[in-house]
């Protein structure tokens, strides 16, 4: 007989199956994660607190309203958080060294890299972000890899190629997403950008993500990376500690940086 689950992986293991089959019943899941239906029932109204469901008479349904804000434009987002996400950036470009093969999403947070990044005598950067590409235009000593596709105007990016992201060993990547839960990683607002970065990641030695404040506790619908797909994690250090811990215990290196 198999163990019951952590409360981690058993409020996970429910919104799998919350996934799968749009309803949930507290009989159904207790039989299921082999813990009793008081257990259960905490379960969903942790889960219904954060948005992540609907508790219903004996079970729960997919919510009709996320816990997600609708994605805003490069633009805008580039203007929120700029302390946060500076200072971020500013910390993350310590782990790239002279040479290296480095992946960048089409995130404004890792975009903040790019003026320490340009400082490098060598580089190349794969990406699927027209701005990155467009803003090393005057960096001849950094390379650039990129992806064919459909150009996505709300990230300013690439998408619908995965598969021509080059085939390469990626010695580092720097990643962000729309929204990050200890229930669910990090998630993504746009199914095809969640695609690019996957396999853009796929290629990467070690994965980092910059979280900033605005993301922690939000969640959209498509997962990007689980506690496992990430080595290391920048967040300011007013991020929630409690989600911190979760996943300093999941094996991620907690990188907290003050801010101004």
């Amino acid at each position: 007989m198999s163990e019951p689950l952590f409360m981690t992986e058993r409020r996970r293991t429910i919104l799998d199956v919350l996934r799968e089959q749009g309803r949930v019943s507290v009989n159904e899941l207790s039989q299921r994660l082999k813990v009793s239906a008081v257990t259960i029932r905490q379960d969903l109204r942790a889960l219904d607190e954060e948005s992540l469901l609907e508790r219903t008479h004996g079970g729960a349904v997919l919510p009709r309203k996320r816990s997600v804000m609708p994605e805003l434009t490069f633009d805008v987002r580039q203007q929120e958080r700029q302390p946060q996400k500076q200072a971020l950036a500013r910390e993350a470009v310590k782990r790239v060294q002279n040479g290296a093969t480095i992946a960048l999403d089409s995130s404004t947070t890792v975009y903040a890299m790019l003026p320490v990044l340009k400082q490098f005598d060598r580089l190349i950067v794969v990406t699927h972000s027209l701005m990155i590409a467009h803003s090393l235009l005057d960096s001849p000593k950094i390379q650039v890899y990129m992806p064919g596709g459909v150009m996505r105007r709300d990230s300013i990016a690439l998408v619908g190629n995965p598969q021509n992201f080059p085939d390469m060993h990626i010695n580092i990547g720097f990643f962000s997403s729309h929204g990050i839960t200890i229930e669910t990683g990090a998630t993504e607002s746009s199914q095809e950008e969640a695609t690019m970065k996957r396999a853009l990641m796929s290629r990467c030695l070690t994965t980092c993500y910059l979280i900033d404040d605005a993301k922690w506790g939000r969640v959209a619908p498509f997962t990007l990376a689980t506690a496992s797909e990430i080595n290391t994690l920048f967040a300011p250090v007013s991020a929630p500690r409690e989600a911190l811990e979760h996943f300093r215990k999941k094996g991620i290196e907690i990188v907290r940086v003050p801010v101004g």
